[in-house]
């Protein structure tokens, strides 16, 4: 079986508060689903000025959060 990066969440904020509050759920719910698999990191990738993934990915080890940005 090959792993490939899953999507689990895509975020759009207004505020910073509203970015910490989305942000630190999709990250919880994707750490839940990351233990349970126990072979895929979680990669959060800011895609726009107030928008971010949250996917689950291959290419990061098993229990880190990489953090990027593809704007």
């Amino acid at each position: 079986m090959i792993d490939a990066p899953e999507l689990l969440a895509t975020i759009t904020v207004t505020s910073k508060t509203s970015m910490e509050q989305h942000l630190n759920a999709a990250v919880r719910a994707a750490e839940q689903r990351a233990r349970h698999e126990g072979r895929r990191g979680i990669l959060v990738t800011r895609v726009a000025h107030a928008r971010f993934t949250v996917e689950l990915s291959p290419e990061v080890p098993y229990g880190y959060t990489y953090e990027k940005q593809d704007i």
